[in-house]
C-alpha cells in the first residue's frame, strides 16, 4: 500500500524520539551512582508494593510463551480467546470494519468499559470512544499480560467498569534478538508473516539499559468467496444488478395490465402481486421477485441462475448473492517501532523514557454500492428511491406497459396517474467493490523520573503525550444527485456522459458514465492524548506498626485530556452519497484530574486458622469535564487460612464518564438489521391483536392499497445515531469472592497442584445505550408497549415510513437508560510433575468461566433479559454459559510440545430468548484443538511450529448472524492453518 507523507515524517519523528530516549538514559552521571532498590512487585489490580506477589482481586496472567505457541502475530489473536473475554472487533470484522484495529471486551460489557494498560499507564486511544487498539502494543516486547476481571476504577480510573487488560512490557533487554514467523491456511491462503528485531544492553556499569525494536507484520486478504460457508448471502437484499421498481403504494400498476403482461410468459392470472417489487431481465422483460413466506414465488426470471443468485431464498424469492465481493480477512501490513531506556540518576533517582510508533494499513471490502442508501436529496420524500421520469428512453416496453395502467396519484412524486414519476433502485456493480482503505499512525512519548525516599517510600512522576492520524478512503460511492441527473435528462444522460446511463436489466454504462457519477471520500481522524501522573507508595514503619504487620500505603493524583477530530469528505456530510454511510464531522475533548490513595491494613496473623488477614480499602475523587464530579472506592480483603488456602473478596464502586463519541457525535446515517412487523407474515400480523396491529400500520404510513400484501423487501433500516452532550456517568458495583488453594500435599507428583476459584458479580446502573431501530419499531406495534395502539406513542413518534411504507428515518438516541447484572465463576487449575528417570515434565493449564446470568434491562420498566447462554446478530453479542481451555504440555531439555484444548458451550439466539423470534436457531458446542511445539536447537536458537484449529473445526452456523453466516470473531472462519517460527539471539 502507498506510503502517506505523514508516515516518513512519523518515522523521522520517532527516530528522533529515539535519539532522545538514548540521550536522556545516557547523560554523564556522578560516579557515586550506586544500583536503586526498589525490590517489591507489583500486581494489577493495586499499586501498593507487595512482597508476595499476591493479588486480592481476581487476576489472569499470560506469558509471551502462550502467544508464540499459538502463533499469534497480534495480541488480540490470544487475549480474545481468554474465557473472561467476549471477542468483539478483530481482524475479521469486514462491516462493520475493524480498519485493522482489535479491541478487548471483557466480559461481554463493551469495550468502552474496561481499561487498557501498559506498564500500568495509558496508552494513546485509537477512537472517538477511548478504545485502545491493542495491536499498537509492540509484540516482541511483552513480558506478560495480566487481566483483572471486576471493577478497578478506584485503582486507575474511570472505564475500569469491567476490569483492566495490563501489558508489562521487558526491561532490562541485552543483547539482540530476531524472531520471525510465517502461517498459511490447509488451503493456502490467510498467509501472514512477521519479523521481529530487538536490540539493547546496559551501560554505564548497568546503572542504565537502552531497548530498541523494530516489528513488521503482513496478513492477506481473503473473500467470502473463498469459503463455501461464507460464499452464500443469508440475509436478503432489495438492491439487484439489474435494477428493481419498487412498489408505490399509492399509484400501483393495475391488476389487469400486470397478469395480462405476465400471461405472455405463461404465467396464470393471480400468480404475481400488483403490489409487489419487478426486476429487470438483461432482455429488457420483467419478473416478479416474489415474496417470502407468501403465495407469490418468483415469475419469470431469465438470469443464469449461479453464484449472484442467493440460493437460500430462491425460487422462493429472488435476492442478490452479495457476499463474494466482501472481505473475510482484512488484509494489514504493520510496522511498529519501540525504544525505551531508564537511567539511575544517583542512589536514590532514575529517569526513563520511552517511544512508541506504529504504522498499519488495512483495507475492508464490501458488494458493490447499492444506491440509494439514504434519504434521495433531490426528492427526499422518495425516501431510498431513484424516481424516474416516464419520459426516461431506457425504460424497456414491458415497464411502459405497467405504468401506463396507473390512475392514481401520489402527492410525494412529481407528476400523476400514468405519467407520474416511478420508484427504483440498484446496486452499481459496474463500479467494482466498495472498499475502504485505512491508514494509521499512532505515537506516544512518555518520560518520568523515579525513585526512593531514605525511609523507603516510593515515588515516580510522569507524562506522555500520545496522537493518532487515521485516514480513511473509500472508493465505490455513487452520487445520488449524478444519477438523478442522467436519469432525469430527456436524452436519459447521453448529453452529460457518453452513451448515458441505462439500468435497466444491468450497469450497462461506460467508463465516462462511470467517472459521472463515482465518487471517491477521504475521510481524516485525529486524536492527541496527554496524561500526568504522580504517585508515592510505602509503609508507616518509622511511625507505627500494628500487631500484625505494617501499614501501606499510596496516593496519587492523575490528569488526563483527549482531543479528537473527525473530517468527513464534504461530499459524507452533505448526505450525497450511497454506498458507504453518510458521516458528518465531530469535534469534541473530554479532560479528568483524579486524586486517589490506597491503604492495606494488616488485621490479625499467626492466630489459630488466620495466619494473615488483611484489608485494602481505596478512594478516587474525579473531576471530569463532562460528567462533573464523582468517586469510585474499594474495600478487599484476604485471608490466609493455612499455607494450602486463601480466601479473597472485595467490593469496588466503579465508575464510567460518557467518551466523545457518545457526548458530540451527530445524527448519522444507520442501517441495523430488523423485521417489520407490519410485514403480512410476522407474528404481530397474525397472531392475537392482528386487527389492531393492520389498523396501527396503516395509521403509520403503510398505504390501504397493500395493506394485506405488505412484505419487508429489505433485511436493513434506515436509521439515524448520535450522540447527547446531556449524558452523565454510569455506576458499577462489584462484588468478588474467591479462593486460592496451593497443594498441602509434601510429595513431588502433587505439589505443584494450584487452584483459584473466584465468583464475581457487577451490576451496572444508568448504562449508556439506546433503544435501537429494530426494537424502536417492533415496540410500536407491540400491546406490552403500546397498549392503546396508538400511532402517538412514544415508540411509534421516532420513525416514518418512506413511500414504499418501509421504516425510516428511525431515532436511536444515546441516553442512561439501561442496567446489566453479570455474574459467573472463574476457576484455574495448574498442576505438573517430573515423568519417572528423567523423561521430562507434564504440565496441565485449565481455565475455564461459568456464566452464571447476564441479564439487560433496556429501560426503567422493562423487562429484564436473561443473556446469559445466547448469541446475538451484533459484535460482542456471544455470551456462553461456559467456556474454557485447557492446556496440556510435555517438556524435555528446553524444548516442548503443547495440545491446547478450547471448548465454547452451546447458544440460543439472543433473539429466542428475548421473544423477538421464537423460531432462530442457535449454535451447537464447538471444541477447536491447536497442536504447538518447540525445539531449542542451541541456546541461541530456537524453532517453533504449529497446527492451529487441527480438526479443521467449521464455523457454527446460524441466521440472523454478526457476518458470514456466523460471528467470525468467535468462530474460526479460516480453518486449519499452521505456522513456523525461529528466534535467534546474538
Amino acid at each position: 500500500m502507498k506510503q502517506s507523507v505523514y508516515k516518513s515524517r512519523s518515522v523521522r519523528g520517532f527516530l528522533l524520539a529515539g535519539v532522545a530516549v538514548s540521550a536522556v538514559v545516557s547523560a554523564a552521571v556522578p560516579a557515586m551512582a550506586q544500583e536503586l532498590q526498589i525490590e517489591e512487585i507489583v500486581v494489577t489490580g493495586s499499586r501498593i508494593a507487595r512482597q508476595d506477589f499476591t493479588a486480592t482481586s481476581p487476576i489472569t496472567t499470560v506469558n509471551a510463551e502462550a502467544f508464540q505457541a499459538i502463533g499469534a502475530v497480534t495480541p488480540e489473536a490470544l487475549l480474545n480467546q481468554l474465557p473472561q473475554v467476549v471477542a468483539d472487533i478483530t481482524s475479521t470484522s469486514n462491516n462493520p470494519p475493524g480498519a485493522g484495529q482489535a479491541a478487548i471486551n471483557l466480559r461481554g460489557l463493551g469495550t468502552n468499559r474496561n481499561l487498557v494498560l501498559v506498564d500500568g499507564r495509558r496508552p494513546t486511544p485509537s477512537g472517538s470512544d477511548g478504545v485502545v487498539d491493542v495491536n499498537t502494543i509492540p509484540s516482541a516486547l511483552i513480558e506478560r499480560v495480566e487481566v483483572v476481571s471486576g471493577g478497578a476504577s478506584a485503582v486507575y480510573g474511570a472505564d475500569a467498569v469491567a476490569g483492566v487488560v495490563n501489558f508489562i512490557l521487558k526491561k532490562d533487554f541485552e543483547g539482540a534478538e530476531f524472531d520471525g514467523q510465517y502461517g498459511v491456511s490447509s488451503r493456502g491462503d490467510a498467509q501472514e508473516y512477521s519479523g521481529n528485531f530487538t536490540v539493547g544492553g546496559n551501560f554505564a556499569d548497568d546503572r542504565g539499559n537502552v531497548v530498541m525494536s523494530i516489528g513488521y507484520t503482513n496478513r492477506d486478504q481473503v473473500g467470502k468467496g473463498k469459503r463455501t460457508f461464507s460464499g452464500q448471502a443469508t440475509s436478503t437484499t432489495s438492491y439487484f444488478p439489474m435494477g428493481t421498481m419498487a412498489v408505490n403504494a399509492r399509484n400501483l400498476p393495475s391488476e389487469a395490465a400486470v397478469n395480462a403482461l405476465f400471461a405472455r410468459y405463461g404465467i396464470a392470472p393471480g400468480a404475481v402481486n400488483t403490489a409487489g417489487t419487478f426486476g429487470f431481465n438483461q432482455d429488457g422483460t420483467l419478473f416478479a421477485v416474489g415474496q417470502s413466506g407468501s403465495r407469490y414465488d418468483v415469475q419469470n426470471y431469465r438470469g443464469p441462475i449461479d453464484s449472484t443468485v442467493a440460493s437460500a431464498f430462491y425460487p422462493d424469492f429472488y435476492s442478490f448473492n452479495f457476499e463474494p465481493q466482501n472481505n473475510l480477512i482484512l488484509p494489514l501490513e504493520r510496522v511498529n517501532m519501540t525504544s525505551m531506556g531508564h537511567y539511575k540518576l544517583t542512589e536514590d533517582i532514575e529517569v526513563y523514557a520511552q517511544a512508541t510508533y506504529t504504522n498499519y494499513n488495512a483495507q475492508s471490502a464490501l458488494a458493490s454500492s447499492p444506491a440509494p442508501t439514504g434519504n434521495n436529496i433531490t426528492n427526499p420524500a422518495a425516501g431510498a428511491y431513484f424516481t424516474v421520469p416516464v419520459s426516461n428512453p431506457f425504460i424497456p416496453t414491458d415497464l411502459r406497459t405497467l405504468l401506463a395502467s396507473r390512475v392514481d396519484d401520489n402527492p410525494g412524486l412529481p407528476g400523476s396517474g400514468a405519467n407520474e414519476d416511478f420508484l427504483m433502485r440498484t446496486r452499481f456493480t459496474g463500479l467494482g467493490p466498495r472498499v475502504e482503505t485505512y491508514e494509521t499512525n499512532v505515537y506516544q512519548i512518555t518520560g518520568g523520573f523515579r525513585g526512593q525516599f531514605s525511609n523507603g517510600w516510593n515515588w515516580d512522576i510522569y507524562g506522555s503525550h500520545g496522537r493518532v492520524d487515521i485516514t480513511d478512503r473509500q472508493d465505490g460511492n455513487v452520487s445520488v444527485s449524478a444519477v438523478e441527473r442522467l436519469l432525469d435528462a430527456p436524452d436519459g444522460g447521453a448529453s452529460l456522459c457518453d452513451g448515458g446511463l441505462n439500468l435497466f436489466g444491468g450497469n450497462s454504462f461506460s467508463q465516462d458514465c462511470a467517472n459521472y457519477i463515482a465518487v471517491t471520500a477521504k475521510n481524516t481522524t485525529t486524536i492527541e492524548h496527554d496524561v500526568a501522573e504522580a504517585t508515592l507508595s510505602g509503609d508507616f514503619d518509622d511511625f507505627f506498626t500494628l500487631p500484625a504487620g505494617s501499614v501501606g500505603f499510596a496516593v496519587g493524583a492523575l490528569y488526563w485530556k483527549q482531543k479528537y477530530e473527525f473530517i468527513a469528505d464534504q461530499v459524507l456530510a452533505t448526505g450525497d452519497v450511497a454506498g458507504f454511510n453518510a458521516q458528518e464531522n465531530l469535534a469534541g475533548s473530554v479532560d479528568n484530574k483524579d486524586i486517589y490513595g490506597e491503604i492495606l491494613i494488616p488485621i490479625l496473623k499467626d492466630l489459630p486458622g488466620i495466619q494473615a488477614f488483611n484489608i485494602t480499602g481505596g478512594y478516587r475523587y474525579s473531576d471530569h469535564s463532562a460528567a462533573d464530579t464523582f468517586s469510585s472506592y474499594k474495600v478487599e480483603g484476604e485471608w490466609s487460612i493455612v499455607d494450602a488456602l486463601r480466601m479473597r473478596g472485595g467490593y469496588q464502586r466503579a465508575v464510567r464518564a460518557p467518551n466523545i463519541n457518545e457526548l458530540f457525535s451527530p445524527q448519522n446515517e444507520d442501517n441495523p438489521p430488523g423485521n417489520d412487523p407490519c410485514d403480512v407474515t410476522s407474528a404481530a400480523r397474525t397472531g392475537a391483536n392482528a386487527a389492531q396491529v393492520r389498523q396501527l400500520c396503516l395509521d403509520t404510513g403503510i398505504a390501504p392499497g397493500v395493506i394485506d400484501t405488505f412484505t419487508q423487501t429489505n433485511d436493513q433500516f434506515s436509521a439515524l445515531t448520535g450522540g447527547n452532550p446531556n449524558l452523565s456517568e454510569e455506576t458499577a458495583d462489584t462484588f468478588t469472592v474467591g479462593a486460592v488453594i496451593t497443594s498441602p500435599f509434601d510429595i513431588e507428583e502433587l505439589d505443584r497442584l494450584r487452584l483459584s476459584v473466584d465468583y464475581y458479580n457487577i451490576k451496572i446502573k444508568d448504562a449508556i445505550g439506546q433503544i435501537d431501530a429494530p426494537t424502536t419499531v417492533s415496540r410500536c406495534y407491540d400491546a406490552a408497549f403500546n397498549p392503546t395502539f396508538s400511532a402517538a406513542n412514544e415508540y411509534c413518534s421516532v420513525f416514518n415510513r418512506d413511500l414504499t411504507g418501509s421504516p425510516d428515518n428511525i431515532q436511536q438516541v444515546l441516553r442512561n437508560l439501561s442496567t446489566y447484572k453479570v455474574s459467573g465463576i472463574d476457576t484455574q487449575v495448574d498442576y505438573g510433575f517430573d515423568l519417572p528417570n528423567d523423561f521430562g515434565d507434564l504440565s496441565f493449564n485449565l481455565v475455564v468461566s461459568w456464566l452464571d446470568k447476564f441479564d439487560e434491562q433496556i429501560a426503567a420498566g422493562d423487562a429484564i433479559e436473561h443473556y446469559a447462554g445466547s448469541i446475538g446478530d451484533e459484535i460482542g453479542d456471544a455470551r456462553p454459559e461456559w467456556k474454557g481451555t485447557l492446556t496440556t504440555t510435555y517438556s524435555y531439555e528446553g524444548s516442548s510440545i503443547s495440545l491446547r484444548t478450547r471448548y465454547i458451550d452451546k447458544m440460543v439466539h439472543k433473539n429466542t430468548r428475548n421473544g423477538t423470534d421464537a423460531a432462530e436457531p442457535g449454535v451447537k458446542s464447538t471444541w477447536y484443538f491447536d497442536l504447538s511445539g518447540r525445539w531449542q536447537v542451541t541456546d541461541s536458537l530456537a524453532i517453533r511450529g504449529g497446527v492451529n484449529n487441527l480438526l479443521d473445526q467449521m464455523p457454527r452456523l446460524y441466521p440472523s448472524n454478526v457476518q458470514a453466516g456466523t460471528d467470525p470473531s468467535v468462530y474460526d472462519v479460516i480453518g486449519r492453518r499452521f505456522f513456523m517460527g525461529v528466534n535467534v539471539r546474538f
